[in-house]
């Protein structure tokens, strides 16, 4: 497999340093020339949509005269992890990972001493435990990009469009094609972020070339269709993804039980992008055993080499982005991910393969 880094000049977190600043709001990042050039003109509309999983190794399964095939500008890249909580953070804050702290879907929070799940505020390996507060409201809160918006743009009305984990969301992409079909009836100008889970949550459960998972995308292409036919002129629609995946097969890491002994806790992030806490006495017996074991699998990069290669991107740092790095982070560079609990996952994501990285740059403008 192709290893390919983040762009942080031709990526998602890029698309939206263009929508802030069509919004008038001061960018410090790299805006997307693509990008630029429609918002040159005067839409009273403007959507993101953001389709879980969709890399461009899944949009391939659609045919070239789909409309998600058909309006696709370009391919750029994800953030570094290609994973959902670094991903849309970085979208949702208009900043890498290295300056809003997500990185993973398990974060070590030192001064709590626990692995937590960032969006479900649980504890990863203990889940019965009640975590006292929200750590994630308590240490990751940043300013959005609505807020961002509303500040400089008081005019623009926006709208955040979820699934039904979250109050008043949606059970379908249908639901929130219908909402954005009604946002684009109104007068005043209004900006729209629009999230559903799919299809990654299907790629996970059945793998990236099953039939489910081609179901799923063609069910999608064709509420996209819908959308694109229905909305008001003076309308402009973005279509990107958080991430692609790559089918897998887990590693039982937790049963390596001479390299466990290695770490001072158990591993965190991504199963794809694993992070170890290692023991100072004990980091020669870990890179002995982990290479040994898996070196032909992951690529390992120590926590400075991380920061050096900036793969989570620059900026002003997070105050607790040291301590949510562990000693080594481990980054697949193949199919393998390291299974860190029961659930079997048939595809998966966060490593440097090309799949995971690359993602659509879709644009639809009706004017």
């Amino acid at each position: 497999m192709k290893i390919t880094y983040p762009d942080y000049q031709n990526s998602i977190m890029n698309l939206i340093q263009s929508v802030l600043a069509y919004y008038q709001v001061d960018t410090k990042y790299s805006t997307l020339k693509e990008a630029d050039s429609i918002l040159n003109k005067d839409f009273r509309h403007v959507f993101v949509i953001l389709l879980d999983g969709m890399g461009m190794n899944i949009l391939g399964k659609l045919p070239k005269t789909s409309g998600l095939r058909k309006y696709l500008k370009k391919e750029i890249t994800s953030v570094f992890p290609p994973t959902t909580v670094a991903a849309t953070d970085a979208v949702l804050s208009g900043l890498p990972p290295y300056a809003n702290g997500y990185i993973g879907w398990t974060q070590y929070f030192k001064k709590e001493d626990v692995n937590v799940v960032v969006f479900r505020n649980i504890d990863y390996y203990h889940p019965d435990e009640v975590l006292k507060e929200n750590l994630r409201d308590k240490y990751l809160n940043y300013e959005t990009i609505f807020q961002k918006i509303q500040k400089v743009s008081p005019d623009i009305q926006t709208f955040e469009l979820f699934p039904d984990f979250r109050p008043d969301g949606f059970d379908c992409f249908d639901g929130q094609v219908d909402k954005m079909i009604e946002i684009s009836m109104q007068k005043q100008r209004t900006f729209t972020y629009t999230y559903w889970t799919e299809p990654d949550a299907t790629a996970h459960d059945y793998g990236v070339d099953s039939p489910e998972t081609e179901a799923i995308i063609n069910a999608l292409n064709n509420s996209f269709d819908r959308l694109i036919a229905q909305i008001n002129s003076d309308s402009l629609v973005f279509v990107i993804a958080d991430h692609g995946l790559v089918d897998v097969e887990g590693i039982p890491i937790m049963q390596n039980k001479e390299l466990l002994d290695c770490l001072v806790r158990e591993p965190s992030l991504e199963p794809r992008a694993c992070n170890f806490f290692v023991k100072e006495n004990k980091k020669e017996d870990f890179l002995s055993l982990f290479n040994k074991s898996y070196g032909d699998k992951f690529l390992l990069l120590s926590k400075d080499e991380l920061e050096q290669e900036r793969l989570l991107g620059d900026g002003i740092k997070h105050p607790m982005l040291d301590d949510f790095l562990g000693d080594y982070i481990a980054i697949a560079i193949d199919k393998y991910m390291f299974s860190l609990n029961d659930h079997l996952f048939r595809a998966h994501h966060a490593g440097l393969t090309k799949d995971e990285m690359m993602v659509p740059l879709i644009i639809f403008a009706k004017d």
